[in-house]
């Protein structure tokens, strides 16, 4: 275990320019700190140059070098294998929910020393107001992610839950079409229930810029709001398109598919993951989508207070298939419709299918 011990910055210089003979993992040994703590140094140096690294003056002093024990860089460093595209952020929150204890800059530093290069692009500040859907199956979001599988355009239609940010379901396809869309959707509804509102934007499969295209009717139809983003507003759908960057940054641009069957197969893989396994920042980052969804959070917490592994003791899916025992559902005319594993109940017995409206 490294020892909590200070360097002045000449002591460091002297430090990595003995790295350059013998390397920086055997450097740190004789000094005895940390192998991440001296890539830091070397960073700061390439950074301000000899003369300003000589003159900087850290804002922590007096604090020492902080540890980094052989248990957290292997559990860092086993997460980050298990999932390349994740950042440091989400390294740790994963840490978090199986009770391992590290700071975002201990990771970064760990995975930085072991070749992660992290995006250093400034976002743009956020104009547009955030909303989120106040219970599961009240609204959710649709969109189309292009890509190429070698020379092969291929389309990913995505289902998204706006509250828990499970994903409802996916299609990869060749070719987009109207049945497609209508196919995703009541697939969704036969697995989960009935969703209230659908939003999209004005893409010719969800929208109909001379009368009402047949996805249009099929919600009018099944009593399902549509509302459509703003032309040239990407933000409205700004759930959805975050997974659309997730989808890429943690699957598409990390493995090379040779066909369409097995980016599908490792598209199911991977949209089981984030459904059940992979955190989310926007929910404190201790959650996965499937704990709001199936409306485990106090249990979820409960667990992690106790320092439990919240997935090492919860069974969310039945016979390989994720369900939502019970849904109810407020229709376009304010009445309240039951469903039970997807499927309207007539509690008056009448036979005519239709679920019931109090």
């Amino acid at each position: 275990m490294e020892e909590s011990r200070q360097f002045n910055q000449e002591q460091k210089l002297v430090i990595l320019e003995g790295a350059k003979e013998v390397g920086i993992k055997e450097a740190s040994r004789i000094a005895g700190v940390h192998y991440t703590t001296v890539y830091e140094w070397r960073n700061r140096l390439e950074a301000l140059g000899r003369d300003g690294f000589l003159s900087y003056c850290s804002e922590s002093r007096g604090r020492g070098i902080k540890q980094v024990t052989e248990v957290q860089e292997k559990a860092v460093l086993d997460t980050w294998e298990r999932y390349p595209g994740f950042g440091p952020s989400q390294v740790r929150n994963q840490l978090r929910r199986q009770g391992v204890t590290v700071s975002t800059r201990t990771v970064h530093r760990i995975m930085e020393a072991n070749g992660y290069r992290g995006n250093r692009k400034k976002r743009e500040k956020e104009t547009s107001q955030r909303f989120e859907a106040l219970r599961p199956l009240e609204l959710a979001q649709m969109d189309i992610l292009e890509f190429f599988i070698n020379k092969q355009k291929v389309y990913l239609l995505l289902l998204l839950d706006d509250f828990s940010r499970f994903i409802l379901g996916y299609r990869l396809l060749t070719e987009t079409s109207v049945d497609e869309v209508i196919g995703l959707v009541r697939g969704a509804m036969d697995r989960y229930g009935k969703m209230e509102e659908v939003l999209t934007d004005r893409g010719f499969v969800f929208y109909s810029w001379h009368g009402v295209n047949r996805f249009e009717k099929f919600l009018e139809v099944e009593g399902i709001h549509q509302t459509h983003a703003r032309p040239h507003h990407p933000q409205t759908l700004g759930k959805i398109e975050s997974v659309n960057k997730q989808v890429q940054k943690e699957l598409i641009s990390q493995r090379h598919f040779n066909g369409t069957g097995e980016c599908e197969s490792a598209l199911s893989e991977w949209v089981e993951m984030y459904n059940y396994r992979r955190t989310h920042q926007g929910m404190g980052g201790l959650l996965v989508p499937a704990d709001r969804f199936h409306g485990r959070v106090d249990e979820v917490r409960r667990t992690l207070s106790e320092k439990i592994d919240p997935d090492a003791n919860m069974c969310y899916q039945a016979d390989g298939v994720s369900r939502s025992l019970m849904n109810l559902v407020l229709d376009s005319r304010g009445g309240v419709a039951l469903y039970i594993l997807g499927q309207p109940v007539d509690l008056f017995g009448g036979g005519n299918g239709k679920a019931v409206q109090c």
